[in-house]
């Protein structure tokens, strides 16, 4: 097996950063309902099966994108997996301040490299970093379809810890496209 080399993301990485932000595929979803009454308001989220595998891809990589990361990582909370100088995986990471938090913006490992542990090494780098910088939780957010990726957060030590019903739009529930938020307390 080819040698994986965990590096600092920089900002001359982004132009390979497509080569892993591909998308994913999934065969489930969790079905999202809130009910809300006087005395209770209750948010759950059940699994349910797809009809059939769905692919989704993602296609937010342009220009501002690429600009918005590149501030993101000179904050040098960033991390790539290269093997001979070609990426394989990605951990873009900013602090906030505010509230001693590391959010992990993208967080990618290429199909090809998938279930080796790559992502497990990329973590890791993040949660040192994050505890060398006192920092106490490290915050992803992902889509209520996007379970591969839950569970994957979940067996890095991530628990479910919020759902924004409206994070991409004011129809998210009714398009079964809702924002989950997985954190890992360091």
């Amino acid at each position: 097996m080819a040698e994986v080399v965990i590096r600092p993301f920089t900002p001359s990485d982004l132009a390979q950063l497509a080569t892993v932000v591909t998308g994913y595929v999934s065969e489930e979803t969790y079905l999202v309902q809130k009910t809300e009454s006087e005395a209770e308001t209750a948010v759950s989220l059940q699994l349910v099966p797809l009809p059939s595998p769905k692919t989704f891809r993602y296609e937010h990589l342009d220009q501002a994108e690429l600009d918005r990361l590149a501030g993101i990582v000179a904050e040098g909370f960033s991390f790539g997996a290269f093997v001979a100088e070609g990426l394989v995986g990605v951990a873009l990471a900013s602090p906030e301040p505010w509230n001693r938090s590391l959010r992990v913006w993208e967080f990618h490992v290429a199909e090809a490299w998938r279930g080796r542990g790559l992502g497990r090494q990329l973590m890791e780098k993040v949660v040192e970093t994050a505890v060398a910088h006192q920092l106490r939780v490290i915050v992803c957010e992902t889509q209520s379809s996007n379970v591969p990726a839950i569970r994957a957060y979940r067996r890095l030590g991530f628990v479910l810890d919020a759902v924004d019903l409206s994070f991409y739009s004011n129809e998210d529930v009714a398009q079964e496209n809702v924002a989950v938020f997985m954190k890992r307390y360091v």
